[in-house]
């Protein structure tokens, strides 16, 4: 426990802080205090005073750092906020939804659940308890949640919509269709909506959406970054009626729309990369494995072949898959940011030993009580070396694929939330190509023995000579269900959703030849880093 001389000086912190105009630190002083010591009558007033005055300025700071995609400021301010205003119902929510962006579902979930404990038909909240839940595999528990609140409103435009998402995800596209064509009848001009019922069907002549998406498309901005999605969903439609010029010409606009819309810049990309290769230019310090779970990492360039591999390891027993996590990114997230603002950039024990404590505080908030859990979040390749120094028990299984597959795959969907923002611009996606090659050579040569390389295209040539190597270099146990990832019976959250539900086949690899004669910007994008196709 803190002694008095602490509280003192947290004490004095905290009005140097508030003289200073520092919102966010002041109130995480006071906090901190009565986190300890509830009833510290100095800290409680001294919160009390702060109240009024750091409120709206911690809620300002919040929505400016939400406008710059810091995530992480976002949340530190919202939850002082919070802190500071317990009964304000839209601050907890605001905080809920950006721990949703940031991926960090079971901290949603709990703020969420908070909210319902005194408003239990709050249609926000249940919709964030709904999607909290899905991101965490409750497939059952998700959809009572949604049905909840659909029964409470059951026009209710974006609980159909986490519905549809979850009836996609378990499978059911009949189901996750009638969920989109009754939000998009409310909502006829929102074009996320109309990209999310285009990927649930299927197109024939006859298909009354295509229409409607003409109209809209006709009605609406060609400059507006919101119709983004509209573009997408035009693209897929067309695609597979076989009307392929115009197709890539509406999937050109989405992309160069959906880049305007996210502002990306691929030096936000490139720093953390250059800071982790930095940090790890010298050897240093791998922790003691003494954990009860054993993580497997996924990792490798998006539509790489990430969520086959997921359900292939899938059907080994004691393993739960997970999807696409957080856990690795927000935590070495922050402690990069920690590491940045020091004299010496350097990791020290320390810092290890907490980040090890945060992933596996973080990973079993997702694990249901089997020793095995799996997370496919691709771009986890960038955060090897921390999981290697960290998390010595776990297993790193890296998938590459063609360059130009990948490419292709990317470019060709728009993906939700922000992380992936090189996709849309065929000049970025070689450059983060060949980033990615070149890290993992980095990583590689620091770490020989602790990365497990699948090449995709062998893969599905070869699955039961792959499939069995693999099995040995995960220490799980193989069995003919491993060769029939198609039974699986996970959620599917990614674009994968469809083609993962098919047995294991490769044709997927020369999809980008239908449209080789309209790939030119994307072709010589490649070849001028390096890539042949």
């Amino acid at each position: 426990m803190l002694a008095e001389g602490s509280v003192d000086s947290s004490l004095a912190r905290a009005r140097q802080a508030a003289k200073a105009k520092d919102w966010l630190s002041a109130t995480r002083c006071y906090q901190s205090i009565l986190g300890r010591y509830p009833k510290n009558a100095r800290a409680r007033h001294g919160l009390a005073e702060l109240r009024p005055v750091a409120l709206p300025e911690l809620i300002k700071s919040a929505q400016a750092a939400r406008s710059e995609g810091n995530w992480i400021k976002v949340e530190d301010n919202l939850y002082a906020a919070a802190g500071l205003a317990p009964q304000l119902t839209d601050v907890h929510l605001a905080l809920a939804n950006c721990r949703l962006e940031m991926g960090r579902a079971p901290a949603a979930l709990r703020v969420a659940e908070r909210v319902l404990q005194s408003e239990p038909d709050h249609i926000e909240a249940l919709n964030i308890k709904g999607r909290a839940l899905r991101e965490m595999s409750k497939s059952e528990a998700s959809e009572a949640c949604l049905r909840h609140a659909l029964n409470r409103d059951p026009k209710n435009p974006k609980t159909l919509n986490n519905l549809g998402i979850l009836k996609r995800a378990q499978g059911d596209r009949t189901a996750a269709a009638d969920c989109f064509r009754r939000a998009a009848r409310i909502e006829p001009d929102n074009a996320v909506l109309h990209r999310n019922l285009a990927y649930a069907i299927t197109y024939v002549d006859d298909e009354p959406h295509l229409e409607e998406m003409k109209e809209l498309l006709a009605a609406s901005n060609p400059s507006d970054p919101d119709m983004a999605p509209l573009y997408f969903a035009m693209f897929k439609a067309l695609d597979e009626l076989g009307a392929r010029a115009e197709a890539f010409a509406l999937l050109e606009q989405g992309n160069r729309l959906a880049k305007t819309g996210l502002q990306y810049d691929f030096q936000r990309d490139a720093i953390p990369y250059a800071l982790s290769r930095r940090l790890f230019e010298h050897p240093v310090e791998t922790l003691e494995a003494d954990g009860a779970l054993t993580p497997i990492f996924i990792t490798g360039l998006p539509r790489s072949g990430t969520t086959l591999l997921e359900r292939i390891l899938s059907r080994a027993t004691g393993v739960q898959p997970c999807g696409e996590l957080t856990v690795v990114q927000s935590a070495v997230g922050r402690l990069l940011q920690d590491v940045m603002s020091r004299d010496q950039k350097s990791l020290k024990r320390p810092d290890l030993e907490h980040l090890r404590e945060t992933l596996l505080d973080d990973l079993s908030d997702y694990s249901d009580g089997r020793p095995v859990i799996i997370d496919k979040m691709p771009l986890n390749f960038r955060w090897i070396g921390f999981i290697r120094a960290v998390l010595p028990e776990a297993k790193v299984v890296h998938v590459s694929r063609s360059p130009i597959a990948v490419a292709w795959s990317l470019y060709r969907h728009m993906f939700t939330g922000t992380g992936i923002g090189f996709a849309y611009d065929p000049a970025d996606i070689a450059r983060y190509l060949v980033m990615h090659d070149e890290l993992m050579a980095f990583w590689r040569s620091r770490f020989p023995d602790g990365i497990i390389d699948v090449q995709y295209d062998t893969l599905v040539a070869d699955p039961l000579g792959v499939t069995q190597d693999l099995a040995k270099a995960v220490g799980l146990e193989w069995t003919p269900d491993w060769l029939e990832p198609e039974r699986a019976d996970t959620l599917v959250l990614t674009a994968s959703s469809e083609q993962v539900r098919q047995s294991i086949y490769g044709g997927s690899s020369g999809a980008w030849r239908a449209y080789q004669d309209h790939l030119s910007s994307l072709l010589s994008a490649l070849d001028a880093v390096g890539f042949r196709h």
